[in-house]
């Protein structure tokens, strides 16, 4: 990551140890976030995060529509003389364990996008915080605890 932390825009590309889906969501959000200049450079690792987990979930997600939710188990009884299989009787279902990736990249979807002010919530405590322009002089805006003081009373 090069550049100043505090410069108020992401960077177009998408870092490289992102999987193809990690990309496409880095160009649909980058733009997003460079417009409404609520991040700065030093959210990168957030916003990078946030695509991985997207991406983790995708690819979980497509598992579990191949494979389904579940799967057939089978106990598997051997002759003790030959070692051939005997039978194979039903045991039962398996959770298959995509379904638990999924949930956990869909937990932390969620609280990264808490974070960056993605649920509909986030956006309205944002759209009313006073943000700090950090190329602007010092005594034009407020400080960061004063606005904070406000927005939380």
């Amino acid at each position: 990551m090069k550049g100043d932390l505090k410069q108020s825009k992401l960077p177009r590309k998408a870092p490289e140890y992102l999987g193809s889906i990690g990309k496409a969501m880095w160009r649909y959000l980058a733009p997003y976030f460079n417009e409404t200049k609520k991040t700065i450079r030093a959210d990168q690792y957030l916003v990078a995060q946030y695509c991985s987990a997207y991406e983790v979930y995708r690819k979980a997600y497509e598992i579990v529509l191949k494979d389904g939710i579940q799967r057939p188990k089978y106990k598997t009884l051997l002759s003790p003389v030959t070692g051939k299989v005997v039978a194979k009787d039903f045991a039962g279902y398996a959770k298959n364990p995509a379904v638990q990736t999924m949930a956990n990249a869909l937990n932390q979807l969620n609280a990264l996008g808490k974070e960056l002010g993605l649920s509909p919530v986030s956006r309205s405590k944002l759209a009313k915080l006073d943000f700090i322009d950090f190329n602007e002089k010092k005594e034009d805006k407020k400080s960061a605890v004063e606005s904070l003081k406000e927005f939380f009373g």
